[in-house]
């Protein structure tokens, strides 16, 4: 992979590299949270009964519309998190599997979903894809682990002194809003830039591509907010990251990916994945016509 470097920037532990790829805007499309926005796409419960891990999307529109991996959709019977990047077609209709974020809920507030302005943290991330992936090899599908989920939400609401009475994973973002909207400002996006690494202290955390700087742009302080959950409550420690450390250590994870093996699936909705992972990460790589729309690698060992 090659990269071109145009931003380092360190607040607290977090350090954050914003970099280039080659092949960037060549390809034409928006982001799920945009197209809702827009009224071009209604995400919703698959029925009046419902269904915990599956929700129906509909694209009214002659756009085709990117979800992202740990995109958090609340409103209808209960709050949920996307379990995978999705790419989907123009006027069309599909189930997108999901996990539930708010364990105690079941009953509806509204008819549709609407997108939250930020994102899940990378170990929920994490644990999520790494558990799709396993699921996929065996034949069940994009289906997460429900259970590590919930285990996950419990963390973050007892780390963050959130009270839920249906233990939903948006009120630590509530009760903490002024904290993570002043922790966001510390990092200013770089408009050429379709990729991120995040590390805290010296260890990455993760690294996102997209293939659009406008789309980057959307989800990068939605990113930062998903980051938040993790390093806020640490305690102070001197960090001594450089950008040239940061870029080496980008490199060796993309060079350590492709001594990986990895298995190809067909995408929740239009294009291809390529799906890997070992004992110290986990990737993911959605491409349609050839074109990268969207790639995650996380760091699994900071998970554990």
């Amino acid at each position: 992979m090659q990269i071109s470097n145009h931003s380092f920037t360190k607040h607290g532990r977090l350090s954050v590299l914003q970099f280039s790829t080659p092949e960037k805007n060549t390809f034409e499309y928006i982001s799920g949270p945009s197209a809702i926005a827009k009224n071009f796409v209604e995400v919703r419960e698959v029925s009046f009964s419902g269904s915990v891990n599956n929700l129906e999307l509909v694209n009214n529109s002659d756009k085709y519309i990117f979800f992202l991996d740990g995109d958090i959709l609340s409103g209808a019977k209960q709050n949920r998190v996307l379990n995978t990047s999705v790419l989907v077609a123009p006027n069309t209709k599909l189930n997108i599997p999901v996990s539930c974020v708010e364990q105690g809920r079941w009953r509806s507030v509204s008819s549709k979903f609407s997108p939250k302005d930020y994102i899940s943290p990378d170990s929920l991330r994490a644990k999520k894809l790494k558990a799709v992936n396993k699921n996929l090899r065996r034949g069940r599908g994009h289906f997460a682990n429900q259970g590590e989920v919930w285990e996950e939400v419990d963390k973050f609401l007892r780390i963050h002194k959130s009270i839920s009475t249906t233990m939903d994973f948006t009120k630590v973002y509530e009760d903490k809003e002024k904290d993570f909207d002043d922790f966001v400002k510390q990092f200013s996006v770089n408009n050429e830039s379709n990729g991120v690494a995040m590390f805290m202290d010296n260890s990455p955390l993760g690294i996102d591509i997209f293939n659009r700087t406008d789309i980057y742009q959307e989800y990068f302080p939605k990113r930062l907010r998903g980051i938040a959950l993790e390093v806020l409550n640490l305690k102070d420690k001197e960090n001594t990251m450089t950008e040239a450390e940061a870029n080496y250590k980008t490199l060796s994870l993309f060079d350590e990916l492709e001594k990986l093996k990895y298995t190809e699936h067909d995408g929740v909705g239009i294009g291809k994945e390529k799906r890997y992972n070992n004992d110290k990460l986990v990737a993911l790589e959605l491409k349609y016509l050839q074109n990268l729309i969207h790639f995650t690698l996380l760091n699994l060992e900071k998970v554990n």
